[in-house]
């Protein structure tokens, strides 16, 4: 008995240091992602409202519509969830280069830095939802929160996906130190086939399969139907979806652990 609340003890304990870990590391980082200045958390709010005004009005002067929500709240809903993905692949292929320092702090592990920076991407971006949404509705836009379990889902997938791409990534930088370039060229072309801009229903139905073999499109597309009554998607896929998301975290925990030895040899 007495050795079973020693055992607790010890886990609480340790989990309350992992916990101030995590919390310090994630203050740490936010002046490392975003600068010292309040200046860099508003640049991002200012590049997502960009992006969202630019392609309003493109689609406006197009005459685009979609059914069952509104053009501002397919666009906030999208770019945010894009920059979620993006942002964790992005700062987790860059987490160790960027703290190579704090490892030789015994509390630190290479976990604890992929881990700060996927919450703290996580957080940011769902402050920024939140944030634009909010100016949505100020500005009369029609704005119904139904049942939020899609969009908690396809966030939660969105940055597993992310993390384990930018863990994979971070592996591959020790032996190739131009993959950085490569993702940020995919990344530019992807932004426009998965979802983020237009919806499925304005895909030819001879291409419809190509966008149903993209998992991002999946989840850009599912986590609107918590912000609409409506707007419902058919082809969306969870359990293939699901099934990428640990291929990536498992594929990326693998490359990441794997090429550590590149980084004690040198």
């Amino acid at each position: 008995m007495f050795n079973d609340i020693r055992i607790a003890n010890n886990f609480w304990e340790a989990l309350q240091l992992q916990i101030r870990v995590i919390y310090a590391l994630m203050l740490r980082e936010t002046k490392t992602m975003y600068g010292r200045s309040s200046f860099g958390y508003l640049w991002v709010i200012v590049q997502t409202a960009f992006g969202i005004v630019v392609f309003w009005g493109i689609r406006e002067v197009m005459g685009a519509k979609t059914e069952g929500i509104p053009i501002p709240v397919f666009l906030i809903t999208g770019f945010t969830a894009w920059n979620l993905f993006s942002d964790s692949l992005n700062k987790l292929m860059a987490a160790v280069n960027a703290n190579t320092a704090l490892l030789y702090y015994s509390k630190v592990r290479h976990f604890d830095l992929f881990l700060s920076r996927v919450l703290l991407c996580g957080a940011t971006n769902l402050v920024v939802l939140v944030l634009m949404l909010t100016a949505a509705d100020f500005a009369n836009i029609d704005i119904r929160v139904s049942n939020l379990y899609p969009f908690i889902v396809a966030w939660m997938l969105l940055m597993a996906i992310g993390s384990g791409l930018g863990m994979m990534c971070c592996g591959l930088q020790r032996y190739l130190p131009s993959v950085g370039i490569l993702v940020s060229m995919i990344l530019r072309i992807a932004l426009f086939i998965s979802g983020v801009i237009f919806p499925y229903s304005a895909i030819p139905a001879d291409y419809q399969f190509l966008a149903e073999m993209n998992p991002i499109f999946h989840l850009i597309e599912y986590s609107r139907e918590s912000f609409s009554y409506s707007y419902t998607v058919s082809f969306v896929d969870l359990r293939m979806v699901s099934m990428v998301a640990l291929m990536c975290l498992l594929a990326g925990f693998l490359v990441e652990t794997g090429t550590r030895k590149k980084v004690d040899l040198v």
